[in-house]
């Protein structure tokens, strides 16, 4: 192809004077450990929250429709105040608790807080605007003792269990004493109200017991894969430092070594100096951070992915094919490492994943501006949606670090019998 530098190589594409870039500089800080009261965005724990909470929300809403002929038939036997401020107590919370699972999730805990207070609140400022009266001989109860047992269920969704529980049993208790008050009146009996109390809370605590419990799931499930993810991005950084010392180590043989034993022999074109120097600036810039500043030449990040091969268990099984535009120069340090890690770990997967008979190949694209790798397989592939971000390897490894790269971009391509495509790409952002 005119323009292009093309060549073919089958299991040994470099030696030991590959350099590897694939990672961070070694003094780059470790990834700080998960904090397993900051629970994930998007993450299961959080949608069991939401839609226990719209669940609620929903309660709410359906108690509100029920609850319309209630108002009117207790509103004899208290102030006039008493219902709208009640109904909204109770109500608007729990009505804004539903709107916010769509429309503000962050703001579930201050809606789901307002509910859980509402209720007993309400119950409490029955007391004073209560006349003393009793309802009629047909009401089986107030429309507070309905709903009391949401307040310790939307309790749980912002405090700890003990808080819950605590406010569940005043909710239905309060709720519990008024309705004997408003059933019985002033001859309403003690054990009968301890006895409502005590019903209300047994049922309803079976139902908060189940909410927590799924919350409870929800945050264990959360921080394990927490933890797994921080375990596999440690991983990554020793990696990432033992290929920047395998980086270091063949700068010193490479240059370092071979300008000193050159030394040896005379100095006939007089470019001892001019190597000593060229050499200095080199392990000047391999000693920045690879991220701020640093690049590497078209052939030597070829021979960078090529080595992936050389380093494998079975280097002869996986054909290199290599092709520089003669216009390519040079490329961030930061995108070799990526792109070199990313198509470390493909390799990898396949050597491991597919079958010993399975032909693979690793297709190298350097444009000016832009890379594109592809590493291939003929193996049994794999359901992309069934291991998808449940693979830390691919989702750690390859997917992440390639999205985390300003320009690039991976695709994976597979599927039950036919093998398995990775592509790697990079393109320079202006």
């Amino acid at each position: 192809m005119p323009g292009t530098v093309s060549t073919v190589s089958i299991g040994r594409a470099v030696g030991n004077s590959a350099h590897t870039g694939d990672t961070p500089h070694p003094e780059s800080p470790q990834a700080d450990p998960p904090d397993p009261e900051s629970p994930l965005p998007d993450s299961p724990g959080q949608r069991i929250r939401l839609l226990i909470a719209r669940f609620l929300g929903l309660g709410f809403v359906a108690y509100f429709v029920v609850s319309i002929s209630g108002f009117a038939e207790g509103a004899q036997l208290l102030e006039s105040w008493w219902t709208p401020v009640a109904v909204f107590l109770v109500f608007a919370p729990g009505v804004a608790l539903f709107v916010v699972t769509f429309a503000a999730p962050t703001r579930i805990a201050v809606a789901a807080a307002a509910a859980a207070i509402g209720i007993p609140l309400a119950s409490a400022l029955w007391f004073f605007a209560w006349n003393g009266g009793q309802l009629d001989g047909a009401a089986r109860g107030t429309w507070l003792s309905a709903l009391a047992g949401l307040a310790g269920l939307c309790a749980a969704l912002v405090w700890r269990p003990l808080v819950a529980i605590l406010i569940q049993l005043v909710a239905t208790s309060s709720a519990a004493a008024v309705d004997q008050y408003g059933l019985f009146g002033p001859d309403a009996s003690v054990l009968d109200i301890i006895y409502a109390a005590v019903w209300a809370f047994g049922f309803t605590t079976l139902l908060a017991v189940a909410v927590i419990m799924a919350l409870r799931t929800g945050a264990i499930l959360d921080a394990t894969t927490s933890n797994h993810e921080y375990a596999a991005a440690d991983a990554a950084a020793s990696q990432a430092r033992e290929q920047e010392r395998v980086r270091f180590d063949s700068l010193i043989h490479d240059r370092v070594l071979a300008t000193l034993l050159a030394t040896a022999r005379p100095d006939t074109g007089g470019r001892f100096s001019s190597d000593a120097k060229f050499v200095l600036a080199e392990l000047d810039r391999a000693a920045e951070h690879p991220e701020r500043s640093g690049t590497v030449s078209a052939n030597l990040f070829a021979e960078q992915l090529a080595a992936l091969v050389h380093r494998t268990n079975d280097p002869d099984n996986v054909v290199v094919f290599i092709d520089i535009d003669i216009a390519a120069s040079e490329y961030p340090i930061a995108v070799a490492s990526a792109i070199v890690g990313a198509a470390g770990e493909a390799l990898r997967n396949s050597l491991r994943h597919a079958n010993p008979e399975a032909e693979r190949s690793l297709m190298i694209d350097l444009r000016p501006d832009a890379v594109r790798v592809l590493v291939t397989d003929t193996g049994g592939g794999f359901d992309t949606e069934a291991v998808g971000s449940g693979h830390l390897g691919i989702e750690v490894s390859i997917v992440r670090r390639m999205a985390e790269l300003d320009g690039g971009s991976s695709k994976i391509d597979s599927g039950k019998g036919a093998g398995t495509k990775v592509l790697l790409e990079w393109s320079k952002v202006e």
